[in-house]
C-alpha cells in the first residue's frame, strides 16, 4: 500500500508538471513579486488572466512538440499532449479567448493593446520555432521563452504603476530574466538525450552539455551578483531582493550538482518550484 501511494503521488506530480501547472504557479508568484516591488494592488481578474495566458503559451509549445513526434515521443509530456491534443487545443482556445475577454471587459485599454502585441509575438515565436525544427535551424527558445515570460508578468503591473520605473525595479526584472533563461538552459541540459532521441532542438543539442552548463552557471552567477547589489543598495525592498538572491542560489545548485538532480527528475522539481519562492511576500 505505501508503494501504491508513492506511485500515485509521483504520477500526480508528473501530470502536474507535464501540463505546466508548476510553471503557472511560478508565474503567479512572480506576479506577487512584481506587485509588491512596485507597491500596487492588482486588478483581481489579472491573476486569472496571467495564469491562463502562461498556461496557453506553454501548452501551445508542448502541443507543437507532441504533434511533431506523435505517439513515438520519448518525453512523457509530449506523448500526453499528443494523445489528448484535441481536448487540449479546445482548452487552449478557450483559455486564450477568456484572457482577451477578461482584459477587454475589466482592464485598461493599454493592457489589452500590449497583451495583443505580446500575444502576436508569441505566435510568431511559435511559428518560427516550428519552422526551425523542420529546417534544422535553432531558434534559441530558452532565451525567448524567458523574455516572453518576464514581459507577460510585468506588462500590467508596469502599466498600473504609471510612472518611470526605479532602477532597482528594472534590475530586479533583469535578474528574473537571467534566472528564467538559465533555468531553461538547465532543463535543456538535463533533457538533451530525450531531445536527441526525438530529433528535437535545444541549446544543449546544438552547443553541447558543457557549453550549456557553463552558460547557465554564468547567468546564475550574474543574477546572484546583481541580487547582492540590490540588497546592498535597497531600503524598503530588501525582503523582495533577498528572495531574489535565495532564488539565484537555489537554481545555481542545478549546474553545481547536475548528477544529483538528474536522478528521478529532481532537476525539474527544483527548477520550477524555486520560482514559487516570492509567494513568501504574501506573509
Amino acid at each position: 500500500m505505501p508503494d501504491d501511494k508513492k506511485g500515485f503521488a509521483v504520477l500526480l506530480l508528473r501530470l502536474f508538471q507535464s501540463f505546466s501547472l508548476d510553471v503557472v504557479g511560478g508565474s503567479l508568484a512572480m506576479g506577487v513579486f512584481a506587485t509588491k516591488v512596485l507597491g500596487i494592488t492588482a486588478n483581481g481578474w489579472w491573476w486569472l488572466v496571467l495564469a491562463l495566458s502562461v498556461w496557453a503559451v506553454y501548452t501551445g509549445d508542448h502541443l507543437l512538440d507532441g504533434y511533431q513526434q506523435k505517439q513515438w515521443a520519448t518525453m512523457f509530456r509530449h506523448r500526453i499532449h499528443y494523445r489528448f491534443r484535441y481536448f487540449l487545443i479546445v482548452l487552449l482556445i478557450l483559455a486564450a479567448f477568456t484572457s482577451v475577454a477578461l482584459v477587454a471587459l475589466f482592464m485598461e485599454r493599454r493592457i489589452l493593446t500590449g497583451g495583443i502585441f505580446l500575444g502576436l509575438g508569441v505566435l510568431i515565436y511559435l511559428g518560427l520555432n516550428y519552422l526551425g525544427r523542420k529546417s534544422g535551424f535553432y531558434f534559441h527558445k530558452e532565451f525567448f521563452i524567458s523574455l516572453f515570460y518576464v514581459s507577460g508578468i510585468w506588462l500590467a503591473p508596469v502599466i498600473w504603476y504609471n510612472k518611470p520605473l526605479p532602477g532597482q525595479v528594472v534590475a530586479g526584472m533583469v535578474v528574473l530574466f537571467l534566472l528564467g533563461w538559465a533555468e531553461g538552459l538547465m532543463m535543456a541540459y538535463f533533457e538533451q538525450r530525450f531531445d536527441e532521441d526525438d530529433h528535437a532542438q535545444s541549446f544543449s543539442t546544438f552547443y553541447g552539455l558543457s557549453a550549456t552548463r557553463k552558460l547557465a552557471g554564468l547567468l546564475m552567477i550574474l543574477a546572484m551578483l546583481l541580487s547582492l547589489a540590490l540588497i546592498l543598495s535597497a531600503d524598503s525592498l530588501n525582503k523582495a531582493f533577498y528572495l531574489l538572491f535565495v532564488l539565484s542560489v537555489l537554481l545555481f545548485l542545478l549546474p553545481a550538482f547536475p548528477a544529483f538532480f538528474k536522478k528521478n527528475g529532481y532537476y525539474r522539481i527544483l527548477g520550477e518550484f524555486s520560482f514559487w519562492i516570492p509567494f513568501a511576500l504574501l506573509f
